[in-house]
C-alpha cells in the first residue's frame, strides 16, 4: 500500500474517531509515537494524516503542547458528514441522514424556485440537452443515474447562485456512499423521466407553483423510501425505518 493510501487511511480513522466523540473536543490526540504503533505505519504517515485532518480544520497544532481536537460540527468538510452519516463499514446513521433529507427538501423547493426566475436561455439548452441524453439512457442504469446527477447540477446552476451550487456538490459527494440507498428514488423509468420533464418545463415557463407542488410531493414519496433503503442496506428492519421517516413530518 502507498504511504498516501496509508496516510488516507489513518486520517479516515481519526476522523471517525473525532466525529464520533471517542476522541474527545478539545483533548489531544496521541503522540505520534503513540498513533504509528497503534496503526502499523512509521510516523512520517501518522504526520501526513495530521496534515489531513488540519485541512479538514478537525485538529490544529498548538505549540509546546500537542495537537488539539476541534469540533466536527465547525468543519465544513463533507468528510464530516460521511462520518456522521457511515460511522463504520455497514452502518448507517438514520437520525443525521433523516436530518440531511430534511434540509434538501426544503432547499430543493425553494432554490428550484428561484432558478425558474432566473434562469437563462444558456441554461434552458443545457437542461434540454440532458433531458435529451436521459431519454436515450432509459432502461440503463449506470447512463441515466449521472445523468440525474448533472441535471441537478444545472437547476443550481440556473439559481446563480455559487453557494448553493457549492451546496448540492457537496451534497452529491456525500450521497456516493449511499449509491445503493438513493437507488432507490431512482428507477430510470419512464414515469421517472416524465417526472423530470415536468421539472424542466416548470422552470422553463417559470411557474413557482408548479414547482413547489412537484417537489413537495416528490419528496413527500422519496423520504420514506430512502429511509427504509437505509435501514435494510444497514441490517436494520423495515418498520424502524418507516417509523424514522415520519418522525418529523417535511
Amino acid at each position: 500500500m502507498a504511504r498516501e493510501r496509508k496516510a488516507d487511511r489513518v486520517a479516515d480513522d481519526l476522523l471517525r474517531r473525532i466525529v464520533s466523540g471517542a476522541l474527545a473536543v478539545g483533548s489531544l490526540l496521541p503522540k505520534e509515537a503513540e498513533l504509528a504503533e497503534h496503526y502499523g505505519v512509521n510516523r512520517s504517515v501518522v504526520r501526513e494524516a495530521i496534515k489531513l485532518l488540519e485541512v479538514h480544520r478537525l485538529v490544529e497544532p498548538i505549540r509546546r503542547r500537542g495537537t488539539e481536537v476541534l469540533d466536527p460540527m465547525r468543519s465544513l468538510s463533507p468528510e464530516v458528514l460521511r462520518a456522521m452519516i457511515a460511522p463504520g463499514p455497514g452502518q448507517i446513521d438514520l437520525s443525521v441522514l433523516r436530518d440531511v433529507l430534511e434540509v434538501r427538501a426544503e432547499l430543493d423547493v425553494k432554490m428550484s424556485c428561484l432558478a425558474a426566475r432566473r434562469r437563462t436561455d444558456a441554461d434552458l439548452e443545457a437542461l434540454d440537452a440532458t433531458v435529451a441524453s436521459l431519454r436515450d439512457a432509459l432502461g440503463d442504469r449506470d447512463r441515466f443515474e449521472p445523468l440525474t446527477d448533472q441535471l441537478v447540477r444545472q437547476v443550481a446552476r440556473a439559481t446563480q447562485n455559487r453557494i448553493y451550487e457549492m451546496l448540492v456538490t457537496w451534497h452529491q459527494t456525500v450521497a456516493t456512499d449511499l449509491a445503493e440507498v438513493f437507488r432507490a428514488t431512482r428507477p430510470g423509468n419512464e414515469p421517472h423521466l416524465k417526472a423530470i420533464e415536468i421539472l424542466v418545463d416548470h422552470i422553463r415557463v417559470q411557474d413557482d407553483a408548479g414547482l413547489e407542488a412537484l417537489l413537495q410531493a416528490y419528496h413527500r414519496w422519496a423520504t420514506p423510501r430512502l429511509m427504509a433503503a437505509a435501514a435494510l442496506h444497514a441490517g436494520g428492519s423495515l418498520e424502524r425505518a418507516l417509523e424514522l421517516a415520519h418522525a418529523r413530518p417535511l
